[in-house]
């Protein structure tokens, strides 16, 4: 009995050893991406995970911004189809069946039986579906994607509306801000920090001067796994520690300057963020959100912090996947994917159709917040390898 205990304590100090080689390795490894020394031994690396993100929707004074109230839900817009007499009608308690199998199931159906908010594109004939008034005020965050003063169509854009600039230029494209800036959905009654994105990793390498510098490594990753299933409190502890994702496809390098303290970019062709949607199945976890022509002016924060704005255009296909799941988007949600599919088609700005001339892009900002984290390269590649294959 007495050697079978010993082999026990033997077995116990093995695993603890072996535990601990491995959470050093790991520690190692997350250290040796967050901060990595040159020849000099001065440069540095950051890692950040981006906690908050938002759709680029500015607060202003409602009256300013949406003179007119909120765009029509879809209970609204069905029920402005009707005449007033048969609205009444419609309205009275004991005919409550027949109105919500009216505007819940037969006006987000189409006539083959589409998914207003599956299929939107069958809808965009459909009369009955408005283009959104859109924002009505001046000021908007995001950037300058098209470098004009004035909007007017180049080879890449259609003409379009500035924006006076909240994000440090004075005049900004976010087209997608005026198309959906007065949507109940998108904008909510008071302003809010919703997590638009699915939290995301942003690395800064080459930082030998936090306040000038003309040659920083700017890394964008997603991490594998659902995030969101942590819960949103999970993502305001800094320094925790989260792993690349294997898949290269949403791992993204780029060149950018430090100028005063904040981050600048050069325009990046593509970025792909991993967007999970658990209750999809399989289809949910290998959804993505696509930019395009991506800029970051982003600020190192005293605090440690790393705040500032994403802009891009994004796909008309590719924004508010969520939204274009299912009827209850429509149904419960009350939110009219059809009317918000034919709004974003029209004010589109970017990515001109070379058929039609119409553009199929729209240009977009997200604010987003980034608190310090530690990194570790994805599994089965070394740090060395990580660094080349995201180069």
């Amino acid at each position: 009995m007495t050697t079978l205990r010993m082999r026990l304590r033997r077995s116990v100090r093995s695993l603890h050893v072996i535990g601990l080689v491995v959470a050093s390795a790991v520690a190692l490894g997350a250290m040796a991406v967050h901060a990595r020394g040159t020849d000099s031994g001065r440069s540095t690396s950051r890692a950040f995970l981006i906690s908050k993100s938002d759709v680029g929707i500015h607060y202003g004074k409602f009256e300013d911004d949406c003179p007119a109230g909120f765009e029509l839900t879809v209970e609204e817009e069905y029920l402005a189809t009707l005449s007033p007499a048969e609205r009444e009608r419609m309205l009275r308690p004991e005919n409550a069946k027949e109105y919500a199998k009216a505007w819940k199931d037969d006006f987000i159906t189409g006539p083959g039986g589409e998914n207003v908010c599956n299929n939107p594109k069958s809808f965009l004939n459909d009369p009955r579906r408005r283009v959104y008034r859109g924002v009505s005020s001046k000021d908007s965050y995001g950037l300058n994607l098209d470098g004009t003063t004035d909007g007017h169509a180049t080879p890449k854009t259609c003409a379009h509306p500035k924006f006076e600039g909240l994000n440090g230029e004075p005049l900004v494209d976010n087209q997608l801000y005026r198309a959906v800036g007065c949507s109940k959905l998108a904008r909510g009654t008071t302003p809010g920090t919703r997590q638009y994105l699915d939290p995301f990793l942003i690395e800064l390498r080459g930082l030998d001067d936090l306040k000038n510098n003309d040659h920083v490594e700017l890394g964008i990753y997603s991490t594998d796994g659902d995030l969101s299933l942590k819960g949103p409190d999970t993502f305001d502890l800094p320094h925790q520690t989260f792993t690349v994702t294997r898949n290269p496809r949403w791992r993204t390098t780029a060149k950018a300057r430090i100028v005063d303290g904040v981050l600048i970019t050069d325009t990046i062709p593509v970025v792909y963020l991993h967007w999970v949607m658990s209750t999809w199945g399989a289809f949910g976890l290998v959804s993505e959100h696509e930019f395009r022509d991506v800029r970051f002016r982003m600020t190192l924060e005293a605090d440690g912090a790393l705040t500032g704005v994403m802009a891009g255009y994004r796909p008309i296909d590719n924004i508010f996947t969520v939204g274009y799941c299912c009827k209850g988007t429509a149904s419960t949600a009350n939110n009219d994917c059809a009317s918000e599919y034919k709004t974003l088609a029209t004010m589109a700005d970017g990515y001109p159709d070379e058929a039609t001339g119409q553009c199929t892009m729209i240009s977009s900002a997200q604010n987003l917040t980034g608190i310090p984290t530690f990194l570790v390269p994805p599994p089965a590649e070394t740090v060395a390898a990580f660094r080349t294959n995201s180069r």
